[in-house]
């Protein structure tokens, strides 16, 4: 009899853990707090002013700022834009899908050294950036020159072509109604 009044409440608990445990792929990392980002992945920017940022004209299916401080090294003919050897540049866009709507930020792609995200800049070796995102908890993809971390939801990459480096936070969005820009 004591075994019935057991089961539903175990059943019940059982059916939450594995709920809980399916859901761990939709972990964003929180911005890291010794960071000088103004904006991190998956952050609603829809109330923010941007008018201090540079926007890069003519991108469809997304708005593309530079980070406060930053211009184009070059404006090319009007729309095309050459960036500045060190930068940061956000991408908005709607989430977690196209068909969403919003303005929330899907893409960090950093190329100055002086911004740090969990102790790594885009200076930083690979092993340095492996070693503190398994840390952290995430798997690392090594793919030569570039190696991926993914936590979640949430991917970073550190690409290291000999003296061009860039750490890119980017957060995927999905186009579920196959929108075309």
């Amino acid at each position: 009899m004591k075994a019935k009044k057991l089961l539903l409440p175990l059943l019940l608990f059982c059916i939450t853990l594995f709920a809980m445990v399916g859901c761990t792929d939709n972990k964003v990392l929180d911005k890291p707090e010794d960071t000088s980002l103004e904006f991190w992945v998956a952050q609603d920017v829809a109330d923010i002013d941007f008018g201090e940022h540079y926007k890069v004209p003519y991108v469809f299916g997304a708005d593309v700022y530079y980070g406060k401080g930053y211009q184009p090294a070059e404006i090319i003919e009007g729309s095309e834009v050459l960036a500045p050897e060190h930068c940061v540049i956000y991408t908005v866009s709607p989430y977690p899908d196209y068909s969403s709507g919003g303005q929330f930020v899907t893409r960090i792609a950093i190329t100055d050294p002086q911004v740090t995200v969990y102790g790594i800049t885009c200076g930083s070796t690979l092993q340095d950036f492996d070693a503190t995102f398994e840390n952290l908890g995430c798997t690392i993809q090594d793919k030569g020159l570039i190696h991926i971390a993914t936590y979640g939801k949430v991917k970073i990459a550190l690409a290291s072509y000999d003296e061009n480096k860039e750490l890119t936070v980017w957060i995927e969005v999905t186009n579920k109604q196959g929108i075309d820009f």
